[in-house]
Parts: C-alpha cells; structure tokens; sequence
C-alpha cells in the first residue's frame, strides 16, 4: 500500500541525526531527489502478545536516477491496547498517519520557518545536492511491508 501526501511540521527534535559537518556541493549534473519515502516494517520478537507491535521505519529520498538514497533508520514506535488485540479498530490509514508523526521534519525553536533543514543536512552527508525549498515541494511516500499488510 503507497499513500502521497506533503510534509507539515512535527515538534520532534533530530539534534543527533543532524551533528557534524556538511560535505560541499558537488557536480551539477548530481541526481536530483524527486520524492521522500518512508518504509515501515514490522519488530520482530519473542513474545507473542496481541496487546502490542512496534513497527520499524527507514526513511528514503528517491533520485530521478532511480537509487535510493538513505537518510534515517532506526525510528520505531509501537502500538498498544491493553487487554484485547492491537489489530482491532487499527487500518493502514491510522498506521500511516503513526508513521508521518514518527518521520516529520522537525520545527526549530531557533527558526520556526525553516523544518526541512534537518533532511536537508541528512541528504548533503549523503552527497545528494538539495535545499528546504526543493524538499517542501516534494510528495511524501509512506510504503507498508507485505509483512505490515499480512499483519494489518
């Protein structure tokens, strides 16, 4: 299942995903990004209580070239509902919207105006030439695992 949306703002803080030097841009004929994508997959464990699951996502920018480039992995969450099964009353559509709240730029106290600088400092550590106004622009791809979508 894909869904295409346009960013907005999320108070979350990426001070740590964000520390350290941009590399300087480079060729002028680089790959462009032309969309930012999500991937949620499930956290696999032991346990096999219905009252909960934790999803793992890894976020994308997709280039006009066709690679993938990384930009953050590692951000989970999990969904609870205590004494019956998690499943119940929960569709991709609430799980997408988790998603987006797990992965949205952050807002600076600093610079309100400016939340895309967060992917951006990602993308250019990764060689990717871009900027907030170009990353605002583009559509927003949140995909499910087959897994996800057996488990939904």
């Amino acid at each position: 299942m894909t869904t295409t949306a346009r960013w907005s703002t999320h108070p979350r803080r990426y001070a740590s995903a964000t520390a350290g030097p941009i590399p300087p841009d480079h060729r002028t004929d680089a790959p462009r990004p032309i969309a930012v994508t999500a991937e949620c997959d499930l956290v696999r464990r032991s346990s096999t209580s219905t009252d909960s699951q934790s999803f793992s996502v890894r976020e994308f920018l997709l280039l006009d070239d066709g690679n993938r480039v990384g930009l953050r992995e590692g951000l989970e969450f999990t969904f609870g509902a205590p004494f019956t099964d998690v499943r119940e009353g929960l569709g991709a559509d609430a799980l997408i919207t988790a998603i987006r709240n797990v992965v949205l730029p952050e807002v600076s106290a600093a610079d309100p105006d400016r939340p895309w600088d967060c992917l951006v400092q990602l993308a250019r550590r990764r060689r990717v030439q871009t900027c907030a106004d170009e990353l605002a622009l583009l559509p927003y791809e949140v995909h499910l695992t087959e897994d996800v979508l057996r488990w939904l």
